[in-house]
């Protein structure tokens, strides 16, 4: 056995084991049991931090390859994109319907459709890049999916009604589809070269976090950080866009007094 060519098994381990974890939260689902329901939520959750760190792996181990994209695309799809989908069209918001038409359906389906998009977006621009971006183009999939299975493991850690949640997910769900298609940009921890400074602060934050989810409850925490992460980028761009328009239609106005 080469041994140079068996250190490209384990970036793709953890790719797997993110498929499987997307499988095993579409099967817990599916038995409609308010702690599988739960359990479903916390393995799309755990799916993020393998696929975390298949790249993180790969790039120690110098095993990047096209093969190694290709794979962690299509699990991505399986555990970010059907996974939360199915898991709340299940949890009841194939349930929510709006003048005979099935809302909650059509929510899920922009979700996952949008999110397997932004996948195909991202690996044609990945193979055309010479160097890596600081920036994500659109809310990466694995962000969208973080903010779904990160509400319903809250709401069935409060035992919140499933007909309310169902409904917001409804909305929320085809919202961070556009986030996941749009030229907003995110940031990538990945190839962000931190100085010691903002190493020790980010140890701080996450000590924080870890101290905050302890005290409280993981969910909490983790629902907060996710809704921070899809939505600060898009208020930003918006309150930038509406302050350049204010600006330029001042120095409009200003010329027309000069003329």
């Amino acid at each position: 056995m080469d041994l140079r060519k068996s250190k490209y098994i384990i970036p793709n381990l953890f790719t797997l084991t993110s498929a499987f974890l997307g499988l095993m939260a579409i099967l817990w689902a599916a038995t409609g049991n308010i702690a599988d329901m739960q359990r479903a939520a916390i393995a799309i959750v755990i799916a993020m931090i393998a696929d975390m760190m298949d790249g993180r792996v790969a790039r120690l181990t110098k095993t990047q390859s096209s093969f190694g994209v290709q794979m962690d695309s299509l699990a991505d799809a399986i555990s970010f994109g059907v996974a939360p989908a199915a898991v709340a069209y299940m949890y009841g918001v194939g349930d929510v319907w709006w003048g005979g038409v099935p809302v909650g359906l059509i929510g899920v389906f922009v979700y996952m459709a949008s999110g397997v998009m932004r996948l195909a977006r991202f690996n044609i621009t990945a193979g055309k890049a010479s160097v890596p971006s600081k920036y994500f183009e659109g809310l990466p999939i694995p962000g969208g999916a973080a903010v779904v299975a990160t509400m319903l493991w809250v709401a069935t850690d409060l035992g919140l009604p499933a007909g309310d949640v169902s409904v917001l997910l409804a909305i929320l769900m085809p919202v961070l589809g556009l986030l996941m298609v749009s030229r907003i940009r995110y940031l990538s921890f990945k190839h962000v070269k931190w100085g010691w400074s903002q190493r020790a602060l980010v140890v701080l934050l996450a000590t924080l976090l870890v101290v905050i989810a302890v005290r409280t409850k993981a969910s909490f925490v983790l629902l907060g950080v996710s809704i921070l992460y899809a939505f600060v980028c898009p208020l930003q761009d918006g309150v930038s866009f509406v302050h350049n328009r204010g600006r330029d239609l001042s120095s409009d106005e200003d010329s027309l007094d000069t003329d």
